[in-house]
């Protein structure tokens, strides 16, 4: 207890290994719910860490009052005239009210509130102890708990990520007593599955935790794990004189699956790297969890596994994992050589045995819908690589089912190009049944070559048109035909590939290409397709750009991707500059007052004011430049044009009077001001950016 009364709460959860993709999660979350249960009782931790393995999930918050603070409630009851009778004595509401606020009806008093007179009853709350709110925050923070998959066990009702084994939960050096799944709380922790004790190790507080843990053989801190294996790495990379393969995503996963990770490595057979070396890195990373190295850019025979104990003798467990990873490569190495024996068009028969989606046919109605629609994509975007998206869009999902791809389902795409240039295809069809699917994820690179662009683009509009076809729409929790990543993929590789393609012709392309198996409400489909890409285009824009700024360049349009990342770009170095008011402002003011009318024709012979015809004559002039800018996506000169509109525009409202009594001019003058308004919309809706 510090001198300020105040303690750190210590709590773990020890359970059976927690799988390594959830332990992250279950970290953040526990430790987020914890904060939140103390706040909500009046308790706030001054500094809380979230620390797990794939034994444990624990939280460590420090600096909690031992007590809630003292604080008088106020509690408002009915209105004075429903509370008092005439003579000023309680009614029988006004009694009720403090009797169930556990007060004396002599205690209450009138407040009055927007000029009506109500009862208010006044009492002191007493802050409670924490130790005595603690465990029932605890037990309601392990309920709250979410995990993909959950399982129950023994006669328990409560479902967790993996059996409950022992529960540390210490304030201070007292015990927070609770029970929770049949496990009640205590003083003590448990080390490392094989390497402690095997012993419960009594924690007396908080700063004792991670040292009697490392004792125990267990890194309780994910940092201090990372470091080590990091450090490991390094010094061997250093002694073997090659450079390890870094995959972050990898380096997370082992950091999740050790307690006391312990770097090695091993080699295998030279031979095996006649494979791809995708082939290789798949084998080690997806199977058996080890890093790769290469020499010179060239994959080498070498892997690093990172152990979860420290052996005596740290040679055997290399050899132990050489001989695993040796029967992997050979099972690739069989179907490798197994599978080069056949064509890669041979085995198109094949997928018509795989069922692309129930009502969608099978992978090879897949790849001949792919035949004709990459190809007209191309013609749209490179129609030089029209042969080669042809041939590509045949062959795409060929490797399908290859051997390889059956083991190595990750491999997909990769074995298709290999295969391909084995079978003497082109390498620019090689190439494309690789790219097509690019990108596999958010960041991931995009197709380079113009037939892969094709394909990708081909693909996925087929995949999101016929699921939205046969009802498979994501919903804001569901998404298994990932149709969220289709849309973003379509979107990246338009906009950061320069493409000016338009959405709706590539998705009414792909609705087309079904034929008759897509004929019932089609026009529904492909607006209900549009409309999902367009969200996603949005999503993706609003994560490093201003919402509304997005928001007012995607009401003028949001057929082209590069056109609107490209505007939003060019009107964001602009906000807060006055040169940024100068555009918004004039624009308001020629919409607001434009926006309820028809549109008119406008007339120049009825114009009776000099700076009517200065407005229109210089709309006309700068209209024509704005047009041809547009055209060429010179975003920025657009900007810089629409800006000397407003000289002009501000001597019209400052001379004229727009809803003048005259119907016929005031008509004409609205009929001006529409057109001025077209123009501006052609870029954004700049009524949306606050000035």
């Amino acid at each position: 207890m510090t001198a300020d009364n105040k303690r750190d709460l210590l709590f773990e959860v020890g359970v059976e290994e927690i799988p390594a993709r959830m332990t992250g999660k279950a970290c953040a979350d526990l430790t987020d719910l914890v904060s939140k249960g103390l706040a909500n009782l009046r308790i706030p931790a001054a500094s809380l860490r979230g620390m797990a393995t794939p034994r444990r999930v624990a939280v460590v918050a420090r600096g909690i009052p031992e007590r809630q603070d003292d604080r008088v409630i106020e509690k408002r009851g009915p209105a004075k005239k429903v509370g008092l009778d005439q003579d000023g004595k309680p009614t029988k509401a006004g009694l009720g009210f403090a009797k169930s606020q556990g007060v004396e009806f002599s205690a209450i008093t009138i407040v009055t509130i927007d000029g009506v007179e109500y009862l208010f009853a006044r009492k002191d709350q007493k802050g409670e102890a924490a130790l005595s709110l603690l465990p029932a925050m605890l037990a309601d923070c392990l309920a709250q708990m979410r995990f993909p998959k959950t399982m129950r066990w023994g006669a328990q009702a409560q479902a967790f990520v993996r059996p409950i084994h022992w529960l540390l939960a210490l304030f201070g050096a007292d015990v927070v007593s609770f029970e929770f799944a049949g496990v009640t709380s205590g003083n003590f922790t448990m080390g490392h599955r094989f390497m402690g004790s095997g012993k419960p190790v009594t924690v007396p507080g908080v700063d004792a935790y991670a040292s009697l843990l490392e004792g125990e053989s267990v890194i309780v801190s994910a940092e201090e794990r990372r470091r080590r294996i990091e450090e490991d790495s390094q010094r061997i990379e250093a002694g073997l004189g090659l450079e390890l393969m870094r995959d972050p995503e990898l380096l997370d996963t082992v950091v999740n699956l050790t307690e006391f990770p312990v770097a090695a490595s091993g080699t295998f057979d030279a031979r095996f790297l006649q494979m791809p070396a995708e082939v290789l890195v798949t084998s080690m990373k997806h199977h058996l969890k080890f890093f790769a190295f290469r020499k010179d850019g060239a994959l080498a025979n070498r892997f690093l596994v990172v152990n979860n104990t420290r052996a005596r003798d740290m040679d055997v467990v290399v050899r132990g994992n050489q001989k695993v990873l040796a029967a992997r490569l050979e099972d690739a190495f069989f179907f490798f050589r197994e599978d080069r024996g056949t064509p890669l068009e041979g085995y198109l028969p094949k997928l018509k045995g795989q069922t692309f989606l129930a009502g969608l046919g099978s992978m090879k109605d897949k790849c001949d819908r792919l035949e004709k629609l990459a190809p007209a994509y191309a013609a749209l975007l490179h129609p030089e690589t029209v042969p080669a998206a042809k041939r590509a869009g045949a062959l795409c999902k060929a490797d399908l089912a290859t051997q390889m791809v059956g083991e190595f389902p990750e491999l997909q795409g990769v074995m298709g190009r290999e295969y391909a240039l084995a079978s003497g295809e082109p390498k620019d069809v090689a190439c494309a049944i690789h790219e097509h699917y690019l990108p596999r994820f958010a960041l991931d690179s995009l197709p380079l070559s113009g037939a892969g662009v094709a394909l990708a683009l081909a693909d996925r509009m087929d995949t999101m048109v016929g699921c939205f076809h046969l009802g498979l729409v994501p919903t804001p929790t569901k998404d298994p035909y990932a149709l969220r990543r289709a849309a973003l993929a379509c979107v990246r590789i338009l906009a950061e590939r320069e493409l000016t393609i338009p959405l709706s012709k590539l998705v009414q392309e792909a609705a087309d290409n079904f034929g008759p198996l897509l004929c019932n409400g089609k026009d529904k489909k492909v607006a209900d397709v549009l409309e999902f890409i367009h969200g996603r285009l949005r999503h993706w824009l609003v994560s490093d750009h201003a919402t509304e700024v997005v928001d007012a360049v995607l009401a003028s349009g949001a057929d082209f991707p590069f056109d609107v990342r490209e505007k939003v770009r060019a009107i964001e170095p602009l906000r807060g500059r006055k040169d940024y008011e100068d555009l918004i402002l004039p624009f308001k003011r020629v919409i607001n007052i434009t926006r309820t009318e028809e549109p008119g024709s406008f007339y120049l012979d009825l114009t009776q004011h000099e700076a009517e015809r200065a407005l229109w004559e210089s709309f006309l002039e700068v209209r024509e430049k704005v047009l041809s800018l547009l055209a060429a996506r010179r975003f920025p000169e657009v900007l810089a044009l629409l800006l000397e509109l407003k000289p002009p525009v501000d001597r019209y409202f400052d001379d004229v009077l727009v809803m003048c009594d005259d119907p016929a001019q005031r008509a004409n003058h609205l009929a001006m001001l529409k057109e001025i308004g077209k123009l501006f919309l052609l870029f954004a809706d700049f009524t949306r950016i606050l000035a």
